[in-house]
């Protein structure tokens, strides 16, 4: 419902801009060459700006309304600043090829999708951009052709440098080829996406046979979500709006009401961290689905990743997810009630991969903690864990002793 006004809204906001006095209309001669992965995506995106009109005023407005980022934030403010239609293009063209390089302590990779998310800063019409058709449409196609890219062994090229940093800890993973500096893998995906050779070893779960505990569902950054879940929507979001949408987050599941009034905490993933998702929880998988949606658009990307490294901290605004790539796994875990279960994919990330057998079983699938739910493939991606009404106190995490709390940001090849 909140995403079908949204288009409603931006529909409206087309057609008066559409009287505006200021539009002109001129083509543009910018072709991608086919070397480029991404060269018919692109090029579609050039066709579409010289022949739909209404794209062209969309996008132009978008450029005169960007805003600055805050001061303390980026170095150079907001990139897009007195950019136009012609920097987007090239902007693309490198993006589509770009690898992630590890950077000491830290990684480069979300070098573009900062940017791009940048592009929204604030920015009605920079969202509608790339949430409403046709933008939509080649957005998707974009991210499609990058992805594979992204599957070819062509993006392996900095794979070796990524194993040789400490904090990967390669030997607990399964490498195809142990002693190739790149460990064998076919694709910067595959890196992306390995599993360790025992996960009992590298990952055990605490008290497995205590049902009480609930573990966090992958390496994440981890946060309570402070927001009240209600089941009203909110169309017009403003700064310090602390309400989720539950039933827009979870596509009107018939037990979205469970949750209402209940708690939510964030487990957000990092570039360079293992990007397989598990059960928090024991139980029974009752209901699960994948949900298509738009892989751009967060308004505030600076309040919700800020130079802290603290993503998704407590005040940020969790509203856009509502709206993103993502899927959901109801877990009824007996006497403490049902447990959400929801993987988001942020920033390109259309590739939210589920398990087979919670998408092929047409009854409740037994889970263990501790049990794979399913991945993700590159990008910027978290889990949403959601609970019921005095079930979960969503405040502190609570961790136990010899528990990791942090890393160190030292770059340890020194």
């Amino acid at each position: 419902m909140k995403k079908s006004l949204n288009i409603l809204h931006f529909f409206i906001l087309f057609s008066l801009l559409l009287l505006s006095p200021d539009f002109s209309y001129a083509g543009h001669d910018l072709t991608v060459s086919d070397d480029c992965p991404c060269a018919h995506s692109i090029n579609e995106m050039v066709k579409a700006y010289n022949n739909n009109k209404t794209f062209k005023m969309l996008v132009d407005k978008a450029f005169k309304n960007m805003k600055n980022t805050p001061a303390s934030y980026r170095k150079d403010g907001n990139p897009w600043l007195g950019k136009s239609f012609d920097d987007l293009i090239p902007f693309f063209e490198k993006w589509c090829t770009f690898l992630p390089e590890a950077q000491g302590s830290s990684d480069n990779g979300l070098k573009y999708i900062e940017q791009m998310d940048l592009f929204a800063y604030r920015n009605p019409l920079g969202s509608a951009v790339f949430q409403t058709s046709p933008g939509l449409e080649l957005f998707d196609n974009f991210s499609a052709e990058r992805g594979q890219f992204l599957n070819s062994k062509k993006s392996t090229k900095y794979v070796s440098e990524w194993l040789s940093d400490v904090r990967i800890e390669k030997d607990q993973y399964y490498l195809p080829d142990p002693d190739a500096k790149d460990g064998g893998f076919k694709s910067y995906n595959q890196f992306f996406s390995r599993r360790f050779k025992n996960i009992e070893e590298a990952r055990p779960q605490t008290m497995p046979e205590r049902d009480y505990i609930i573990s966090a569902p992958t390496d994440a950054i981890v946060n309570t979500i402070p927001a009240e879940i209600i089941d009203e929507n909110t169309l017009i979001p403003t700064k310090g709006t602390q309400k989720l949408n539950i039933r827009e987050m979870l596509a009107n599941s018939k037990y979205w009401k469970n949750f209402v009034g209940g708690t939510a905490m964030s487990c957000i993933l990092m570039p360079n961290t293992y990007h397989h998702y598990h059960a928090p929880v024991g139980g029974k998988v009752i209901e699960t689905r994948l949900i298509k949606g738009s892989l751009l658009g967060m308004k505030d990307f600076p309040e919700f990743v800020p130079t802290n490294g603290n993503v998704g901290y407590h005040g940020a605004s969790f509203g856009a997810f509502e709206s993103y790539q993502r899927g959901y796994f109801i877990i009824d875990t007996g006497k403490y009630g049902l447990v959400g279960v929801v993987p988001v994919g942020l920033s390109t990330v259309g590739s939210v991969v589920f398990e087979k057998k919670f998408l092929q079983s047409d009854k409740p699938v037994e889970v263990k903690r501790g049990e794979e739910l399913g991945h993700f493939l590159y990008g910027r991606s978290l889990v949403i864990l959601f609970f019921e009404p005095n079930r979960y106190k969503s405040g502190a995490i609570k961790v136990r002793l010899g528990n990791q709390i942090g890393i160190f940001d030292t770059d340890s090849n020194n």
